[in-house]
């Protein structure tokens, strides 16, 4: 007993983590220290993750006051963040704590937090995948659960989730901000992007921060794989995209002219003849004084001579 008095009156770590073992005694044994040293740990339990540390090392000693300890703190939303600050990430015995972690997200999305805990809930894996779902597809703990996606220790089964679930569940910024990061290295869901992903998305993409190359791959793809009757939603954003990317855009918008008839009307839909950036589409201008657009309706005839006789006059020679 009278250790833990030292330890309690002691707040360093290492005290912290010797009422942990002691903590371990039976709490009816009043010579073990047991009750005292859990009773102490419970004050600091709001603040001191500490506390946590200690109770996640008992978790693996399999000392059951670990894990009552681990999940009355996940139950409280005064004290899910702090215990989750201190719990590993893709440790396999977090797997029996997914429904409290998950639980957890919930609770704390009324404060709007929550991102922690979402955090430790991503790392999981497979094993976590339904819960994770289920707090994509609801709109309260969407954004939470984004953001702890968005975290380097999130699993890759929890960030292929924000690609597989409906497209209203991502519509969060956090989401959104997910899907681009990836996009700007991982390949594949740049693929998924140019292929598969809702217009507003692929607007955020154009206004984005994502590499130019990286934007004209999604170009150069998308209006080749997409079905045709969906161009038309595609027109705002590929307008956006020529707004900051123009120079590198334009040899695939001009090889897509002339190669692609199903992509010529949104192409000239997005194209703003009295814009600046026509000075960097001197290819694009090239593919339309070749007759390619010829068949095409007259609007979209009208607007190919709009930009000939307007804003393709200033690309002369920029090629």
């Amino acid at each position: 007993m009278r250790d833990v008095q030292a330890l309690a009156r002691d707040a360093s770590p290492e005290a912290t983590a010797a009422l942990g073992r002691l903590a371990d005694g039976s709490p009816s044994d009043v010579a073990s220290g047991g009750g005292a040293a859990r009773a102490e740990l419970e004050k600091r339990a709001t603040t001191d993750v500490n506390a946590y540390i200690a109770a996640w090392t008992a978790v693996t000693r399999k000392a059951p006051w670990g894990t009552a300890f681990v999940r009355d703190a996940l139950g409280n939303p005064a004290r899910a963040d702090v215990a989750a600050t201190a719990l590993p990430r893709g440790e396999p015995r977090l797997i029996p704590f997914v429904p409290d972690l998950e639980g957890a997200v919930e609770r704390l999305s009324a404060g709007h937090r929550g991102s922690i805990v979402a955090g430790v809930l991503a790392s999981v894996g497979p094993e976590a995948h339904a819960h994770v779902e289920r707090r994509l597809l609801d709109p309260k703990t969407r954004g939470a659960m984004c953001d702890g996606i968005g975290l380097p220790e999130a699993s890759p089964d929890a960030k292929s989730l924000v690609l597989k679930v409906p497209a209203d569940a991502r519509n969060h910024a956090s989401c959104v901000d997910v899907v681009l990061v990836m996009a700007a290295t991982d390949d594949a869901v740049l693929d998924w992007v140019a292929q598969s992903a809702e217009p507003g998305l692929v607007s955020a993409a154009a206004k984005s921060t994502l590499a130019c190359s990286r934007l004209s791959a999604i170009w150069a793809k998308g209006l080749t794989s997409r079905a045709a009757e969906t161009h038309a939603a595609l027109a705002v954003p590929l307008q956006l995209s020529l707004q900051r990317c123009a120079p590198v855009l334009d040899p695939v918008v001009a090889h897509l002219l002339s190669t692609a008839p199903r992509a010529r009307s949104v192409i000239l839909q997005a194209i703003d003849a009295y814009s600046t950036e026509m000075a960097d589409l001197a290819l694009t201008c090239k593919a339309l004084r070749e007759g390619w657009v010829a068949g095409e309706s007259a609007r979209i005839r009208e607007r190919a001579g709009d930009a000939l006789a307007n804003g393709c006059r200033f690309a002369v020679g920029r090629r």
